[in-house]
């Protein structure tokens, strides 16, 4: 994942989604998730605040939560650095939605793909 500001991305999914780091360099980390899930990061300065749209890469990072009360937290946590944070229900998935310091969607589910089969791809994935 490029960022513009290691520092400050490391930081924003250590506090949001309580990362831990396993390897800092001077321009470059990995986080871990609670759960294991990997995060390389490295810093390219010069991004711009927004990604420019029709770009190709990662557009948004998507997780679940363990239940309705992490959930809740996790979306007090994106608020401090996202104050347009939206909250929505669609076919029983509660989705918060928020921007990184770089401007990547960051999205949290639940219930889980796993505890709430999907049937079709919901119209925010799609572009």
């Amino acid at each position: 994942m490029q960022v513009s500001d290691l520092n400050r991305s490391v930081s924003y999914y250590r506090e949001v989604f309580l990362c831990r780091v396993a390897v800092r360099e001077p321009k470059s980390a990995l986080l871990l998730t609670p759960g294991g899930f990997q995060i390389y990061m490295y810093a390219k300065g010069g991004l711009s605040a927004r990604p420019a749209v029709g770009r190709v890469g990662v557009k948004s990072l998507i997780w679940a939560a363990e239940n309705e009360t992490e959930l809740q937290r996790i979306a007090a946590r994106l608020r401090t650095y996202d104050v347009a944070t939206d909250t929505q229900t669609v076919n029983g998935v509660t989705f918060v939605d928020a921007c990184d310091p770089d401007g990547t969607r960051v999205i949290v589910a639940y219930p889980s793909p796993a505890q709430l089969p999907r049937e079709l791809i919901a119209p925010r994935f799609r572009g």
